[in-house]
């Protein structure tokens, strides 16, 4: 994989990662009612079913690839469609979510805060097509597949892992600010933004 897809990647990997959502919200929840450091147990929850989630996809990826060529660029183009899609569905989000996330303030055992971490990610419907529409983006078909797929997904786990580290850190100490309404609105205008430019940039770019 070329150094410049690579950190193309991060850079796109960590703009998906800190989209306002069901999984930045609970580990926002889990850190203000249990702790920053009790919430690493739900970080590893949501990772665990991001590796199944992950793995699921890379099987239909590797399915189009060695299918065919044809597949494979069709499938890229829907992926552009589908990030412009939800940049959309993102910007027009209403904050109104917020409410819900602090209606339990009990403090949580370990085990329940990593099932709901787990159980929120992998539940997410979206999350498999979102994959399938975002991995192929960054794959080179004059490489070894597999090879450019263990970096894809180590960089994205380990990229998940710090963007949730960062957010329960920082809902620790900013608690009201992370969940006003206000803040809300702007990061998913902001992220929502990014997503469609995303889209649009990625369509420009050539496999090589």
């Amino acid at each position: 994989m070329e150094f410049d897809i690579w950190i193309t990647f991060i850079i796109a990997t960590t703009i998906v990662t800190i989209l306002p959502g069901p999984t930045m919200l609970l580990v926002v929840s889990h850190a203000m009612t249990s702790g920053s450091k009790k919430t690493l147990i739900t970080v590893s929850g949501i990772i665990l079913a991001d590796c199944i989630l992950l793995f699921l996809s890379l099987i239909g990826v590797g399915a189009v690839l060695y299918r065919s060529e044809i597949a494979f660029h069709l499938m890229k183009y829907l992926g552009v469609i589908y990030l412009i899609y939800i940049g959309v569905k993102q910007w027009c989000i209403k904050p109104s979510i917020v409410k819900s996330v602090s209606a339990d303030s009990k403090v949580k055992n370990a085990k329940t805060m990593f099932t709901e971490g787990f159980l929120v990610t992998l539940l997410n419907p979206k999350l498999i097509g979102f994959f399938l529409a975002f991995l192929p983006q960054f794959i080179t078909l004059e490489h070894p597949l597999y090879l450019q797929l263990i970096v894809l997904v180590i960089t994205f786990l380990s990229i998940v892992f710090i963007v949730l580290g960062g957010y329960f850190l920082l809902a620790a100490q900013m608690k009201s600010l992370l969940l006003h309404p206000k803040a809300i609105e702007i990061m998913n205008k902001t992220s929502g933004s990014m997503l469609i430019s995303a889209g649009l940039i990625t369509a420009t770019i050539k496999q090589d």
